[in-house]
């Protein structure tokens, strides 16, 4: 999404919908290898802040979910699909992070 941009990713990880037992299994040692090729193919450009737990962070790189279920939007309209998205029943929509200049070709996953 961002690789060969002049911009950045900021992603908050406590806002970033995850199925209590998806940590469970990852507790468990149960992750995809996808995971963790996922995290070996991208560690270069993630900066995974201090206090994350290490199930959340292999959750995040998970090969099922990892991105494809993102959106990006100007402000003003990523709050207006949040809402119509609660509206419509997906009360999981949220914002988890936002693009910045202040760190380009990196994404930072924040607690």
């Amino acid at each position: 999404m961002i690789e060969g941009t002049d911009v950045g990713l900021k992603i908050e990880a406590s806002r970033v919908h995850v199925f209590p037992e998806a940590l469970e299994y990852a507790r468990m040692g149960l992750i995809p290898g996808g995971a963790y090729r996922n995290r070996e193919f991208r560690t270069k450009m993630v900066d995974i802040q201090q206090g994350i737990s290490d199930e959340l962070v292999i959750t995040l790189f998970d090969p099922q979910t990892s991105g494809g279920l993102l959106i990006v939007l100007p402000c003003d309209d990523a709050e207006r699909l949040v809402l119509q998205l609660r509206e419509g029943g997906v009360e999981e929509a949220a914002i988890i992070g936002e693009i910045t200049d202040a760190h380009p070709g990196t994404i930072v996953v924040e607690k």
